[in-house]
């Protein structure tokens, strides 16, 4: 098998939304526009992001297919389904799992073993869960059989850098891993008009996540609190969660009038209007699969503030394309809120992560999966 035009390509995620357009749609939406026959099939529950921000709504003229398998539990956020092995029947010629821990991943790589389907497994894992359910579940899936479809997969990838670093050292896998990142649409995030954003501070900050600890957002308020003084500055947090609440209370007590709390759900589309209203976008997470609203601001020219982990190592060029604080490190991130008030430097950094962002488009990424896979099929 060769992978030309119309080869058919099914992509294999516990979940699944066309609203949330993350790692699973754009790589969709690359490989049909580059001449496949795509589906992805996934369960009708929903993670728990997206259960926060919408409810029920059919997405039309989608440039692949969506089939919705019939759920019957969801386990440890582990949705169990029925009829995977009927579906990977359909004649495709690459299976394309994401993540090693989904039952429905595991039904999918049985049924393409035994069909003699290639197959890809990709990772995003870059940190041990909090939660001890969560640890409980991955250590049990892993040890029963996690490892079979980590060592049995035809190509094993990683979105970053940190994710390989992480399946190395923790997960102790011994095969070869690829590095392949997670993507963005240049075409659809790049500076536009501005919308969304106040216009009554000199320099206004965004960032975009989902309220919780692990995205280190209290550690962002106190670096505001420290730069306040000196700048005429708003944040803006976009984003709902369970320590919406711990995050308000926060901000009353270090009496910042100047944060700003978004609610709203904003169709992806829309983002980029809102990245073009911020001077500075900054992502102060503590722990980070990847990161991809930072390669979001980046590609509509905004210079970023990050931490170093996850993609973000790979993603923010420190110094050139943004900078990247230890988590956890308020003074830090407050230092280069205060390095980029300089207007110069703030528009060179931003025009430098454009370009940056550039090579992080989905067609590229598209094109780098479906080659990984020819030669692996020229070995065989």
């Amino acid at each position: 098998m060769s992978i030309q035009k119309y080869v058919k390509i099914c992509i294999v995620a516990p979940y699944f939304t066309p609203f949330v357009r993350g790692n699973e749609y754009g790589l969709a939406e690359a490989l049909a526009r580059l001449g496949n026959d795509v589906t992805i099939i996934t369960s009708r529950s929903k993670a728990p992001r997206e259960k926060e921000l919408f409810r029920e709504k059919e997405f039309r003229d989608l440039p692949f297919e969506v089939r919705y398998l019939r759920t019957v539990a969801d386990l440890f956020e582990n949705p169990v389904v029925i009829g995977t092995f009927n579906e990977i029947m359909r004649g495709y010629a690459l299976i394309m799992l994401q993540e090693d821990y989904p039952l429905i991943c595991h039904q999918a790589f049985i049924a393409a073993k035994l069909r003699g389907i290639t197959s890809v497994l990709s990772s995003e894992r870059t940190y041990v869960p909090e939660s001890r359910y969560k640890r409980f579940g991955l250590r049990l899936f892993d040890r029963l059989y996690g490892w079979v479809i980590r060592e049995k997969v035809d190509l094993y990838t990683a979105h970053c850098s940190a994710a390989k670093k992480f399946l190395k050292e923790v997960v102790g896998v011994g095969r070869e891993i690829e590095v392949v990142h997670v993507g963005i649409n240049n075409e659809v995030f790049c500076p536009t008009e501005p919308a969304g954003l106040g216009d009554r501070e000199d320099i206004k900050i965004l960032c975009v996540a989902r309220l919780t600890k692990y995205k280190g957002l209290e550690y962002l308020i106190r670096a505001v609190k420290a730069v306040k003084d000196e700048l005429n500055v708003g944040l803006y947090i976009m984003g709902r969660g369970e320590d919406y609440g711990t995050l308000k209370n926060l901000v009353e007590r270090l009496e910042l009038s100047c944060v700003n709390f978004v609610t709203e759900t904003v169709p992806n589309e829309d983002m980029p209007a809102f990245y073009s209203s911020c001077d500075i976008y900054s992502q102060p997470s503590i722990i980070e699969p990847y990161g991809i609203a930072v390669l979001e601001a980046m590609a509509c020219g905004k210079p970023v503030i990050g931490t170093n982990v996850g993609g973000m190592l790979d993603t923010i060029v420190h110094g050139k394309t943004g900078f990247r604080a230890q988590p956890g490190n308020s003074d830090e991130i407050a230092e280069y809120i205060m390095l980029l008030e300089d207007d110069r430097l703030r528009k060179k950094v931003g025009r430098n992560a454009k370009r940056r962002a550039e090579k992080f488009d989905w067609i590229k990424i598209g094109k780098k999966y479906l080659k990984l896979v020819e030669a692996l099929e020229k070995e065989i």
